[in-house]
C-alpha cells in the first residue's frame, strides 16, 4: 500500500463501502415473535449451588463457543438477524449517513525520542492507522509501521508503541482479531525492519526501556493459566508478572523482576522514572480504587542493576498511588489518599510517611485523573462535570493558568517530548472528530496540529449539560446532544445511554453511530450515572457491590427527566450501552419493561452469576460482589439480566451485538441472554436479535469496515424500532 503522506493537514478522506457480514446457514426449528422464527435453542437442566441457593442455568450448553452445536446456532442467528435488517426501511440511507460520519482520518497525538517524533494517522479508508516517524520535528514524515499490509481484513492492528530511549528502536504491541492479548514485537528504527524479537502471553502491558536502549521492562498475564488444544479461549486469566527483556535474547530467557503469587488478582503496571533510575512497580485490584507502589533502585541508568532489591513505599492499599515523575529521590504521586477527587503531592522516598508530604496540586471538587511532567511545569488533566479542564502548575504547585480546549469535550491523550517545552494532545466531542493540538509553554498558546474536515452539517447539532436529580437527591450530571432550537414536544426520539461501572468517566467522544442517529432528527442522552469515576471516589462506591441498583435508580431518575422536560415520551425513548453499560441498560429495561421502545446491548456481561469464571471476570468482584457470598448473591440476582427474563413479560425490541473473540466480555453472556429473551415466545413481540462478528473481540484495533458495518446495523435496528423516519 502506498503512502505519499500523512493527513497532518487537513483533507477529505476517500469514502469507503460498508460491507455487512451476510452469514448463511439454514435456520434450525423455530419459535415465532413478531413475524421472526427463532433458531430452536434447548433448555438443559443443569443448576448450581451458589452461595447456598439453587441456580438454574438451562443455557450453559452455549458456554461452549467452540461447539459445532454452538456455532450452527450463532450461524442461524445471524441468518436470522441479517434477514431482518435487509428489509428495513431506508437501510442504504442509514449506511450513507454512517459512511459520511466516518468519513474522518484516525489520526493519533505525537509522540518523542531523542530528537525523532511519532505519530499514528489513517485515512478513513484504511482498516488501521499507520504508524509514522519524523527525523526531526520540521523533517518529512515517511511510514515506520503499517498494519494493513500485516492483514488484507484488516484484523492486525497495533495498539501501543514505545520508543528507545535514543529512538534506535521502537517495542509495539501487536493485536488480532481485537484479542485483548497482545505480542510484543521490536523494530529498527533506522532500517524499518524487525528484529525478530518476539513476546507473548501480555495483556496490555505497558513497556518502559532501560536508558542503555538495551532492553525493556513489561508486565506478562499468562502465568498459571490454562492453554493448550481444546481449552476454552475464555478461561479465567493467570497471574500478572513483571519481566525484563533484553534485546536479541529469547523470551524464555527474559528476568523475572516481581511476581505475588498470593494475589494472582493483581494487575501489574511497569514504568520507569524519567531519569531512568527507578523502575516503578504498581499493583491495581479491580476497579483501581487503590494501588500499591514499589519501586527498584537500578542505580546507574546506563548499567541498570537489574538485581537490586524491592522497595515496597506504599503497600497498604489504602488509596491511589500513581508515580507522576522525579527529582532524584523526591517523587511526584497523584494519590487519593485523603483526597478522593486526588492531589499531587511530593514524597521523599526515605520519609515516605504522609506527616512528611509536601503538598503541590490540591484536591478540588473536580476529580484530577491525570497528571504529566514537561519541563518545569505540570499538567493536571481534572474532570469537571465528566468534560475536561487543563490546567498548568510550576514544580512547587504555583497556579500558571488553563490551557483553553475548544469546548465541552475530552482529551484522550497527552504526550510530552523530552527535552522540550511543548506537549501534543488529542481533543474530542460529541460532534468533534478527533484533533490534535500543540502548546508551547513559552507562548502559552495551543495550535491545531492535525485536524479532520468536520462536516458542515454538523453546525446545525448542539450539546447542552443538564443536571437531574435521582431518587435520594443526588444530582447528577447528564449531556444532551440535539439538533438547535428543538421544540420540547414530548415527540423526539431518544437514545440514552451511561456505563456505571469500573471507575470509568463517561466523556464526549465522537461516535459515526451517534451522528447519524442526529442526521435521522434523532437526540442522544448520556447519563454520568453513579458507578462511574466522574466525580472521584465516592461517585464511584455509591453504586459498588450490594449497592449496584444504585446505577439503576440514576438511570431511570435519567429517564423520567428525559420525559417530564418534554424531550420524548415511554415508547420514543431506545436505551444503549457496552461492556457494563449493557448490563445497566438491559437491568433497567427488565425493572421497567413498558418503558422503552428499544434495546441495543452490545458485548455485555449479563449473567452475574457466572461472570467471575470468565477471562479476568474474577478481578471484576470488588465491583460487583462475590456470587459465592450469600449477601452479594441475593444483590446479584436482584438484578441480573440472565437471570431476570420473565416469561409473559412483552420485552422491547433488542439487539444484542458481540464479537465472536471478545475475551473482555465474552460472547457466552450475550447468547445465553438472547436465548432467554427469545424464550419468552409472547406472540407479536418485539424482536429479541443476536448480531455475531466473526474475527472481532473487544478492541482496540477492530477494523473499520467491520465498525462502520456493526454502527449501520444497531443504527437500521433503532431507527425501525422507533419508527423513525428515514
Amino acid at each position: 500500500m502506498k503512502h505519499d503522506s500523512p493527513l497532518r493537514t487537513v483533507h477529505a478522506a476517500s469514502r469507503i463501502a460498508t460491507a455487512l457480514i451476510v452469514l448463511g446457514g439454514a435456520p434450525l426449528r423455530a419459535q415465532a415473535s413478531a413475524g421472526l422464527h427463532y433458531p430452536q435453542t434447548p433448555k438443559g437442566n443443569q443448576t448450581d449451588d451458589v452461595g447456598g441457593q439453587r441456580v438454574p442455568d438451562p443455557y450453559r450448553w452455549l458456554e461452549n463457543t467452540a461447539s459445532p452445536e454452538v456455532r450452527n446456532w450463532v450461524t442461524a442467528q445471524n441468518a436470522l438477524t441479517e434477514s431482518f435488517l435487509a428489509q428495513t426501511p431506508g437501510r442504504r440511507h442509514v449506511q450513507d449517513l454512517i459512511e459520511r460520519a466516518a468519513n474522518v482520518p484516525k489520526l493519533g497525538a505525537p509522540f518523542g525520542a531523542a530528537e525523532k517524533l511519532f505519530f499514528s494517522e489513517g485515512a478513513a479508508s484504511e482498516n488501521q492507522p499507520v504508524l509514522y516517524v519524523q527525523d526531526r520535528v520540521d523533517a518529512p514524515p515517511h511510514v515506520l509501521i503499517d498494519p494493513n499490509a500485516f492483514s488484507k481484513d484488516g484484523l492486525i492492528a497495533v495498539v501501543r508503541a514505545i520508543p528507545s530511549p535514543d529512538a534506535r528502536y521502537i517495542a509495539y504491541a501487536v493485536t488480532t482479531q481485537g484479542s485483548a492479548w497482545r505480542m510484543i514485537r521490536v523494530r529498527d528504527v533506522r532500517t524499518g525492519e524487525d528484529t525478530g524479537d518476539e513476546l507473548k502471553g501480555i495483556e496490555d502491558s505497558t513497556l518502559a526501556w532501560t536508558r542503555d536502549a538495551h532492553g525493556f521492562f513489561y508486565v506478562r498475564s499468562d502465568a498459571g493459566r490454562a492453554t493448550g488444544a481444546g481449552v476454552s479461549p475464555f478461561e479465567p486469566d493467570g497471574r500478572s508478572q513483571v519481566f525484563y527483556h533484553r534485546l536479541g535474547r529469547p523470551q524464555s530467557d527474559d528476568r523475572l523482576m516481581y511476581e505475588n503469587p498470593s494475589h494472582p488478582e493483581w494487575r501489574l503496571h511497569a514504568s520507569l522514572s524519567t531519569d531512568g533510575e527507578y523502575l516503578l512497580i504498581s499493583a491495581e485490584v479491580g476497579a483501581g480504587l487503590s494501588t500499591r507502589l514499589y519501586f527498584i533502585d537500578l542505580d546507574n541508568p546506563k548499567r541498570p542493576n537489574l538485581a537490586a532489591p524491592i522497595v515496597k513505599l506504599f503497600d497498604s492499599g489504602d488509596a491511589v498511588y500513581d508515580f507522576v515523575a522525579n527529582e532524584g529521590q523526591l517523587f511526584f504521586i497523584r494519590t487519593t489518599k485523603n483526597a478522593p477527587h486526588a492531589r499531587l503531592v511530593a514524597v521523599d522516598i526515605n520519609a515516605p510517611d504522609e506527616n512528611h508530604w509536601t503538598p503541590i496540586i490540591r484536591e478540588t471538587f473536580d476529580q484530577l485523573i491525570d497528571v504529566r511532567r514537561v519541563d518545569d511545569r505540570f499538567v493536571a488533566h481534572r474532570l469537571k462535570d465528566a468534560h475536561s479542564v487543563l490546567e498548568l502548575f510550576s514544580l512547587d504547585g504555583g497556579a500558571r493558568g488553563t490551557v483553553a480546549l475548544p469546548g465541552v469535550g475530552t482529551v484522550t491523550e497527552l504526550h510530552e517530548r523530552s527535552d522540550s517545552r511543548e506537549f501534543y494532545y488529542a481533543y474530542t466531542s460529541f460532534l468533534q472528530p478527533t484533533t490534535i493540538y500543540r502548546y508551547d509553554l513559552d507562548t502559552r498558546a495551543a495550535v491545531s496540529y492535525a485536524e479532520p474536515r468536520v462536516d458542515s452539517s454538523l453546525a446545525q447539532f448542539e450539546t447542552t449539560q443538564l443536571f437531574f436529580t435521582s431518587k435520594d437527591g443526588t444530582r447528577v450530571p447528564m449531556f444532551i446532544t440535539a439538533k438547535r432550537g428543538i421544540t420540547l414536544d414530548s415527540n423526539h426520539p431518544v437514545l440514552l445511554e451511561a456505563d456505571g461501572a469500573f471507575n470509568e468517566n463517561e466523556t464526549p467522544k465522537y461516535s459515526p453511530f451517534v451522528i447519524g442517529w442526529l442526521q435521522l432528527g434523532g437526540i442522544y442522552a448520556v447519563a454520568n450515572v453513579r458507578g462511574g469515576g466522574e466525580s472521584g471516589r465516592a461517585w464511584h462506591t455509591a453504586a459498588m457491590g450490594v449497592h449496584k441498583q444504585t446505577s439503576m435508580d440514576d438511570f431511570m431518575a435519567a429517564v423520567e427527566f428525559l420525559i417530564s422536560q418534554r424531550y420524548t415520551h415511554p415508547g420514543a425513548l431506545a436505551v444503549a450501552g457496552r461492556g457494563a453499560g449493557a448490563m445497566l441498560a438491559e437491568a433497567v429495561v427488565e425493572q421497567h419493561p413498558d418503558i422503552f421502545g428499544c434495546a441495543l446491548l452490545d458485548a455485555g456481561v449479563f449473567d452475574m452469576v457466572r461472570y467471575p469464571r470468565f477471562t479476568r471476570g474474577a478481578s471484576w468482584i470488588p465491583e460487583f460482589g462475590a456470587p459465592d457470598k450469600a449477601s452479594d448473591l441475593k444483590v446479584l440476582l436482584a438484578y441480573s439480566p440472565l437471570q431476570n427474563v420473565r416469561s409473559g413479560t412483552r420485552y422491547p425490541a433488542t439487539l444484542v451485538t458481540v464479537g465472536d473473540h471478545d475475551d473482555v466480555f465474552p460472547p457466552p453472556h450475550s447468547y445465553k441472554l438472547v436465548a432467554a429473551l427469545q424464550s419468552v415466545g409472547l406472540t407479536n413481540s418485539p424482536p429479541q436479535l443476536l448480531r455475531v462478528d466473526y474475527d472481532v473481540g473487544h478492541g482496540p484495533g477492530t477494523p473499520t469496515d467491520k465498525l462502520n458495518a456493526l454502527d449501520a446495523a444497531r443504527l437500521s435496528f433503532v431507527a425501525t424500532a422507533l419508527h423513525v423516519v428515514h
